[in-house]
């Protein structure tokens, strides 16, 4: 028991050191280098704000895209679009232009050059792009801290009563 609870402590601390490399490289390429999208090996991850693709990708989901060397019909897709980012599927690919058209939508989107094609959705994670918004306000990031202190807490209390355990023991042996 001892060593799966090693195993699963240090399983969560490479997870999260990961998870908190890739967000200060994300942070630093969107403060030092102007990037709207950083991308790390071919990924990014999108929040989706409107429903324009629903049933298939609801608003607040939080999408993870992979750039492709190709794209092919009926894909679902991260463009750029005046200055902003659109998720549709692609409805057609002609002659170096591909024309979208939101799932929920009854027009296609004027058609875009493929090389305006950020990614392809890889991963969609329900409901977690809300979840990333909260943890932007304030009471977001006041629970997130407390989380993450009781957490550390857990694992310093069990580690400290097993030192006093092992330490009680002893004494009963030693009498």
């Amino acid at each position: 028991m001892k060593k799966v609870w090693m195993i699963l402590r240090r399983s969560l601390l490479v997870f999260l050191v990961m998870i908190l490399l890739i967000n200060l490289y994300i942070i630093a390429a969107q403060l030092l280098f102007k990037k709207d999208l950083p991308k790390v090996a071919g990924f990014a991850q999108i929040l989706v704000i409107s429903g324009s693709m629903q049933p298939a990708i609801m608003a607040g989901d939080l999408l993870i895209i992979q750039e492709q060397k190709e794209y092919e019909e009926q894909d679902i897709v991260t463009y750029r679009s005046n200055g902003g980012l659109i998720t549709h599927r692609i409805i057609e690919i002609e002659k170096g232009q591909a024309i979208m058209q939101g799932d929920a939508n009854n027009v296609a989107d004027d058609p875009v050059p493929v090389e305006s094609i950020e990614g392809e959705a890889f991963l969609r994670i329900p409901q977690a792009g809300n979840f990333i918004l909260f943890l932007k306000t304030p009471m977001g990031i006041l629970l997130l801290i407390l989380a993450l202190s009781a957490i550390y807490i857990f694992f310093e209390l069990t580690d400290f009563l097993k030192s006093r355990r092992a330490i009680a023991e002893e004494q009963k042996s030693l009498k």
